[in-house]
């Protein structure tokens, strides 16, 4: 793909201030099309092939597409949340971001295989951060600094307090991990990081970074499809490497289901796992079976897990290019949400007809309408009922899970 930053000039942001009314459209295939601003969004594709697609739910024609909010998979990419909130107060005496704007700052580092650009114009690059540092230094500070330094270039969604930060790799060195401290996952020299997502616990759920780490932790006991993921010596860190890049960089279509299903955002909590496994059957096509399986299992570990979060976004599709198979994403975002009593102790979305967690025979009736054995869903949530075992004896002695009692508020919520 040809380097849209080739004529780069300084970057001036008060220049560009909502007045971006035009983007060019990469993807991994080069230039796809322009998404312009009118009083509606209209995308057009140039004369591209199909493997050039933005979306699966958008192919390649010479219609345009035209909507009068932005279309879901530009949605998708624009920074929301804690990250929307940072960059809204920077900016905050330029007045509101556009979307557009927004979707320019992200440029190239957001989820998924789309770059935004605009000729001549490049955002600032920074030289990246060292896993290591990452993971030892005090973590307070830290995301301060991380957050004012990379909040204008990370397009990422949530309203967990998180940040996608630049990796650089030195050289020989491996991760070194504490005598007090789980092994991690994986071993850093063993990685070829990119780009990490980097999330800290903020005031309203304390815990959360432990919280996702001893879920994401019995997950990849389980068995499950995971990224790799470390948690901070402190233990308010959660970081997790990418899954839409490939070893060598190269970027992976990635789609969530609220993009797939025709929802925006704002009704990531409407619908059904009924209806996911409709989307999955659609897109998967001749991978479906596995894609369904794996589907399985996401949903059974959140029931387990008491997961009340586990709405549209956080399932999705990858792809090389909307032209080639596509599977499930790798479980991601899993916390036990029944520890926080300010929440409703129900499921995010609907599951035979109710938000209600389902029991282990109503389970397996879902599995059962997956095309799954009752004898195989069974032993999904045995994998997952010894993974949990497992991982609470490994963790009782972590001082990290020590402070406010969370591995004992973990286990009271998914054992009463």
């Amino acid at each position: 793909m040809a380097d849209p930053s080739h004529l780069a000039k300084p970057f001036d942001i008060e220049k560009l201030f909502n007045q971006i009314h035009q983007l060019e459209i990469h993807t991994p295939q080069g230039l796809s099309g322009v998404l312009t601003k009118e009083s509606r969004y209209v995308f057009n594709y140039h004369q591209v092939a199909d493997e050039a697609a933005i979306s699966l739910v958008m192919p390649v024609r010479q219609e345009s597409y035209t909507h009068g909010d932005l279309m879901s998979v530009f949605a998708m990419n624009r920074p929301e949340g804690y990250l929307r909130y940072i960059i809204e107060e920077r900016l905050r005496r330029m007045g509101a971001p556009s979307d557009m704007f927004l979707l320019y700052l992200a440029g190239s580092n957001q989820i998924g295989r789309l770059q935004y650009a605009i000729p001549s114009e490049t955002p600032p690059e920074h030289s990246g951060e060292q896993l290591e540092a990452l993971l030892s230094q005090p973590s307070a500070a830290l995301f301060k600094r991380l957050v004012d330094q990379y909040a204008l270039g990370s397009g990422i969604s949530g309203v967990q307090p998180k940040a996608l930060v630049p990796i650089v790799k030195v050289p020989n060195a491996g991760l070194e991990i504490a005598s007090n401290s789980i092994p991690q996952p994986a071993e850093h020299a063993a990685v070829p990081l990119k780009t990490v997502i980097v999330k800290a616990e903020g005031d309203d759920f304390p815990g959360l970074a432990c919280n996702e780490f001893f879920c994401m932790s019995v997950a990849k006991e389980a068995g499950f499809t995971v990224p790799d993921f470390w948690l901070s010596d402190d233990g308010l860190l959660f970081i997790m490497s990418r899954f839409d890049r490939k070893p060598d960089g190269t970027a992976l279509g990635f789609e969530d289901m609220a993009v797939l299903t025709g929802r925006t955002a704002n009704q990531k909590y409407e619908g059904s796992y009924e209806m996911i496994a409709s989307a999955v059957e659609i897109f998967a096509g001749e991978n479906s079976v596995i894609t369904l399986r794996r589907l399985f299992e996401r949903v059974a570990l959140s029931c387990y897990l008491r997961d009340g979060d586990a709405h549209l976004k956080n399932f999705g599709m990858l792809y090389e290019n909307p032209t080639q198979p596509r599977t499930l994403a790798p479980i991601y975002d899993v916390v036990c949400t029944d520890i926080y009593p300010e929440l409703d102790g129900k499921m995010a979305l609907k599951l035979n007809k109710s938000k209600a967690y389902p029991t282990d025979i109503e389970l397996c009736d879902y599995a059962r309408r997956l095309g799954i054995s009752n004898e195989d869903a069974k032993q999904v949530i045995q994998r997952i009922e010894n993974a949990y075992q497992k991982i609470v004896g490994d963790f009782k002695n972590d001082v990290r899970f020590q402070h406010n009692d969370l591995l004992k508020s973990i286990q009271k919520a998914i054992e009463s």
